[in-house]
């Protein structure tokens, strides 16, 4: 009878500890969004950025799918546009958006934005319930994200050679877009292939005449030379076929 009364009281110690955690788990949404009226009362930069500051205490709690739930819906995701490069650009929201360096190290963030990033098309999220407003920014912007080398390095093989395989669907379906198809609209998908390939460190990319273009590419995101382009894309095949993994 001893034993089942303290097997009971333990069973509704541990019921009570995970109810207790289950409500420590924070949940958190932008109390302003531009649109409103509350955002268009905002006249400088620095109320801007406060109004979308994540308070510490609950960053500190949400979860790796909660991060990339707030990173996608970012009220100022295009803000990365404003800078002479898009890294330049993303490392500017790192140091003025808490979310970001939050992003960098929290785990597992990689593989939820894999998953968000193959619910994508050229016109937006296919099932996931977020805005496709401004999608060609929203996109690019994501696939920034994704280019972060903490965030490549997190994956596994088996998860880089996945986004591979996707960032090449993704080229091919932006090549036959008239939203994506130029040459800045594809940059973005370029980057997350040069990245893995770089990482992999693939003997053709190792060995590439240009290779001090493409660091550069890695490094700032901007690219002078179109030819690089057919240059990674053409590595990026030979690379999936050795794999057996053309797409």
């Amino acid at each position: 009878m001893k034993n089942f009364i303290i097997s009971f009281l333990t069973a509704i110690f541990c019921l009570l500890a995970c109810a207790v955690n289950a409500q420590e788990q924070a949940t958190w949404d932008y109390p302003v969004k531009p649109g409103t009226e509350e955002w268009n009362r905002i006249q400088t930069e620095p109320e801007r950025i406060a109004a979308v500051q994540i308070p510490e205490e609950i960053l500190e709690k949400l979860s790796s799918d909660d991060i990339v739930r707030l990173c996608i819906t970012f009220p100022l995701f295009s803000d990365f546009t404003y800078f002479n490069t898009p890294q330049e650009g993303f490392e500017v929201m790192v140091a003025r958006f808490n979310l970001f360096a939050r992003l960098l190290e929290k785990k597992d963030t990689g593989r939820r934005l894999i998953d968000a990033y193959k619910d994508t098309d050229m016109k937006g999220f296919k099932t996931l319930p977020y805005s496709g407003e401004f999608w060609t920014i929203k996109l690019n912007y994501l696939e920034l994200l994704l280019t972060q080398r903490s965030i490549l390095q997190s994956l596994t093989s088996g998860e880089k050679l996945e986004l591979l395989k996707e960032a090449r669907k993704k080229f091919s379906e932006k090549m036959d877009s008239n939203s994506f198809s130029s040459f800045y609209g594809v940059l973005s998908t370029v980057r997350i292939m040069a990245g893995i390939l770089d990482m992999e460190a693939y003997q053709e990319w190792l060995l590439s005449p240009n290779r001090q273009k493409a660091d550069r590419f890695l490094q700032t995101g901007r690219l002078g030379d179109v030819s690089l382009i057919e240059e990674i894309v053409r590595m990026t095949d030979n690379f999936l076929n050795n794999k057996n993994q053309i797409p």
